[in-house]
Formats: C-alpha cells, sequence, structure tokens
C-alpha cells in the first residue's frame, strides 16, 4: 500500500473514510482503545509505515535503512 500525499486530492477523505469503517466495527472509542490486536496493527503501520519510511517526513527509526 503506497502512502497517500497529503498534496493528493483523496487525501482529505482518508479520515473520514477510516473513521467509518471504525465505526462499523466499534460504538465507542474505548472499544477500539481496549482491542488488542488493532492497536498492534496501528502499532506496526506506524512503526514499518512512518518511521520505517523516510518519505514519510516524520522521522526514521536508526536501526533500519
Amino acid at each position: 500500500v503506497s502512502p497517500v500525499s497529503p498534496v493528493s486530492p483523496v487525501s482529505h477523505k482518508c479520515p473520514s473514510y477510516v473513521e467509518g469503517i471504525v465505526a462499523l466495527f466499534y460504538a465507542e472509542d474505548k472499544e477500539v482503545a481496549e482491542d488488542e490486536e488493532l492497536q498492534e496493527w496501528v502499532g506496526e503501520i506506524f512503526t514499518y509505515g512512518v518511521l520505517g519510511n523516510k518519505k514519510s517526513g516524520r522521522g526514521h527509526r536508526g536501526d533500519r535503512d
């Protein structure tokens, strides 16, 4: 999956889309926070998709090239 550029015409739609999908499965924020599998997945996305991606502009882990 390639990241959506902040200047992409669809980038402003992503948060609404994600919120809509999450709302289908979770009635409250507390349920999202308590879903351990989901939280692990989000952690992986951040670690490898953001910190591990030089193009993200969010830093780079020193132990990864």
